[in-house]
Protein backbone atom coordinates (compact mmCIF):
# COMPACT_ATOMS: atom_id res chain seq x y z
CA UNK A 1 0.00 0.00 0.00
CA UNK A 2 1.38 3.28 -0.89
CA UNK A 3 1.52 6.28 1.14
CA UNK A 4 -1.07 8.11 -0.57
CA UNK A 5 -3.48 5.07 -0.03
CA UNK A 6 -2.98 4.93 3.55
CA UNK A 7 -3.40 8.92 3.85
CA UNK A 8 -6.85 8.34 2.51
CA UNK A 9 -7.58 5.65 4.49
CA UNK A 10 -6.44 7.42 7.69
CA UNK A 11 -8.46 10.78 6.18
CA UNK A 12 -11.71 8.69 5.89
CA UNK A 13 -10.93 6.89 9.29
CA UNK A 14 -10.78 9.99 10.59
CA UNK A 15 -13.91 12.01 9.44
CA UNK A 16 -16.08 8.78 10.26
CA UNK A 17 -14.94 9.26 13.98
CA UNK A 18 -15.54 12.97 13.45
CA UNK A 19 -19.02 12.41 11.94
CA UNK A 20 -19.69 10.11 14.89
CA UNK A 21 -19.32 12.97 17.46
CA UNK A 22 -21.20 15.14 15.56
CA UNK A 23 -24.28 13.62 15.17
CA UNK A 24 -28.16 15.14 16.63
CA UNK A 25 -28.69 14.08 20.12
CA UNK A 26 -29.58 10.91 20.71
CA UNK A 27 -33.61 10.45 22.19
CA UNK A 28 -31.90 9.28 25.63
CA UNK A 29 -29.72 12.63 25.66
CA UNK A 30 -32.52 14.92 24.24
CA UNK A 31 -35.00 13.82 26.98
CA UNK A 32 -32.47 14.64 29.37
CA UNK A 33 -31.80 18.21 27.83
CA UNK A 34 -35.85 18.82 27.18
CA UNK A 35 -36.25 18.03 31.10
CA UNK A 36 -33.68 20.48 32.42
CA UNK A 37 -35.85 23.20 30.17
CA UNK A 38 -39.23 21.50 31.75
CA UNK A 39 -37.34 22.14 35.27
CA UNK A 40 -36.44 25.81 34.17
CA UNK A 41 -40.12 26.87 32.79
CA UNK A 42 -41.23 24.78 36.37
CA UNK A 43 -39.00 27.31 38.52
CA UNK A 44 -39.86 30.31 36.29
CA UNK A 45 -43.31 29.88 36.87
CA UNK A 46 -42.99 29.42 40.55
CA UNK A 47 -40.95 32.82 40.51
CA UNK A 48 -38.29 29.94 42.55
CA UNK A 49 -34.65 31.53 41.83
CA UNK A 50 -32.55 28.68 43.58
CA UNK A 51 -34.85 26.08 41.49
CA UNK A 52 -33.56 28.48 38.06
CA UNK A 53 -29.74 28.27 39.77
CA UNK A 54 -30.17 24.24 40.07
CA UNK A 55 -30.39 24.42 36.37
CA UNK A 56 -27.47 26.58 35.69
CA UNK A 57 -23.96 25.51 35.74
CA UNK A 58 -21.76 27.65 38.22
CA UNK A 59 -20.41 29.98 35.14
CA UNK A 60 -23.89 30.14 33.85
CA UNK A 61 -24.92 33.46 31.79
CA UNK A 62 -28.05 34.87 31.64
CA UNK A 63 -28.69 37.63 28.77
CA UNK A 64 -32.18 38.76 28.99
CA UNK A 65 -33.25 41.28 26.21
CA UNK A 66 -32.73 44.66 26.73
CA UNK A 67 -31.34 44.04 30.49
CA UNK A 68 -27.76 44.04 30.95
CA UNK A 69 -25.61 40.49 31.17
CA UNK A 70 -25.56 38.55 34.45
CA UNK A 71 -22.66 35.84 34.84
CA UNK A 72 -21.92 33.18 37.27
CA UNK A 73 -24.11 32.00 40.00
CA UNK A 74 -24.40 35.78 42.14
CA UNK A 75 -25.00 37.45 38.71
CA UNK A 76 -27.22 34.66 37.82
CA UNK A 77 -29.35 34.96 41.40
CA UNK A 78 -29.24 38.78 41.67
CA UNK A 79 -30.81 38.99 37.76
CA UNK A 80 -33.84 36.21 38.59
CA UNK A 81 -34.73 38.21 41.96
CA UNK A 82 -34.71 41.15 40.30
CA UNK A 83 -37.20 39.23 37.41
CA UNK A 84 -39.52 37.93 40.12
CA UNK A 85 -39.77 41.37 41.98
CA UNK A 86 -40.83 43.05 38.81
CA UNK A 87 -42.98 39.85 36.95
CA UNK A 88 -45.05 36.99 37.38
CA UNK A 89 -44.51 34.06 34.43
CA UNK A 90 -47.01 31.80 33.47
CA UNK A 91 -44.95 30.19 30.30
CA UNK A 92 -44.33 27.29 28.33
CA UNK A 93 -41.20 26.80 26.35
CA UNK A 94 -42.18 24.97 22.51
CA UNK A 95 -38.72 22.90 20.94
CA UNK A 96 -37.98 23.91 17.80
CA UNK A 97 -34.59 22.87 17.57
CA UNK A 98 -32.23 19.87 19.87
CA UNK A 99 -28.26 19.74 18.05
CA UNK A 100 -26.07 17.61 20.48
CA UNK A 101 -22.07 18.06 20.06
CA UNK A 102 -20.39 15.87 22.74
CA UNK A 103 -20.53 17.90 26.31
CA UNK A 104 -22.45 20.99 24.62
CA UNK A 105 -26.28 21.23 23.59
CA UNK A 106 -28.19 24.18 21.56
CA UNK A 107 -31.56 24.15 22.25
CA UNK A 108 -34.11 26.56 20.53
CA UNK A 109 -37.66 27.05 21.92
CA UNK A 110 -40.34 29.39 21.73
CA UNK A 111 -42.28 30.49 24.50
CA UNK A 112 -46.29 31.55 25.24
CA UNK A 113 -48.51 32.07 27.81
CA UNK A 114 -48.73 35.37 30.15
CA UNK A 115 -46.58 37.27 31.91
CA UNK A 116 -48.12 39.98 34.48
CA UNK A 117 -46.11 43.00 35.40
CA UNK A 118 -46.15 43.41 38.98
CA UNK A 119 -48.37 46.89 39.46
CA UNK A 120 -49.44 47.20 35.61
CA UNK A 121 -51.11 43.73 34.69
CA UNK A 122 -50.95 40.92 31.89
CA UNK A 123 -49.27 40.77 28.86
CA UNK A 124 -49.46 37.82 26.26
CA UNK A 125 -46.10 35.97 25.87
CA UNK A 126 -44.42 35.29 22.33
CA UNK A 127 -41.01 34.87 22.70
CA UNK A 128 -37.73 33.08 21.23
CA UNK A 129 -35.13 31.66 23.23
CA UNK A 130 -31.63 29.93 22.80
CA UNK A 131 -29.67 28.19 25.28
CA UNK A 132 -26.44 26.26 25.14
CA UNK A 133 -26.53 23.46 27.93
CA UNK A 134 -23.43 21.84 29.27
CA UNK A 135 -22.82 18.67 31.05
CA UNK A 136 -21.19 19.38 34.63
CA UNK A 137 -20.35 16.34 36.46
CA UNK A 138 -22.53 14.18 34.27
CA UNK A 139 -25.39 16.32 34.53
CA UNK A 140 -26.85 19.06 31.80
CA UNK A 141 -26.67 22.58 32.89
CA UNK A 142 -27.98 25.89 31.14
CA UNK A 143 -24.61 26.99 30.37
CA UNK A 144 -25.87 30.46 28.23
CA UNK A 145 -29.47 31.20 27.75
CA UNK A 146 -30.80 34.25 25.79
CA UNK A 147 -34.17 35.47 24.52
CA UNK A 148 -36.10 37.93 22.78
CA UNK A 149 -39.22 39.09 21.59
CA UNK A 150 -39.40 39.03 17.97
CA UNK A 151 -41.61 42.30 16.26
CA UNK A 152 -44.38 39.72 15.27
CA UNK A 153 -46.08 36.89 16.93
CA UNK A 154 -44.47 33.29 15.67
CA UNK A 155 -45.31 30.70 12.85
CA UNK A 156 -45.42 27.68 12.70
CA UNK A 157 -42.18 27.37 10.51
CA UNK A 158 -40.02 30.64 9.77
CA UNK A 159 -40.12 32.37 6.93
CA UNK A 160 -37.56 34.44 6.28
CA UNK A 161 -40.12 37.09 4.35
CA UNK A 162 -40.54 40.62 5.73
Amino acid sequence: MNRRNRLTILLCTWLMLLAGTMSIASAGEKDDIRAVIKAYEKALNASDVEAVLGVYAPDGVFMPSGKPTATGTAGVREAYRGVFRALDLDVVFHFEDIVQRGDLAFVRTTSSGKIVILGKGPIENHTRELFVLRKVDGEWKISRYMFNEPTRPPKKKCDYKS
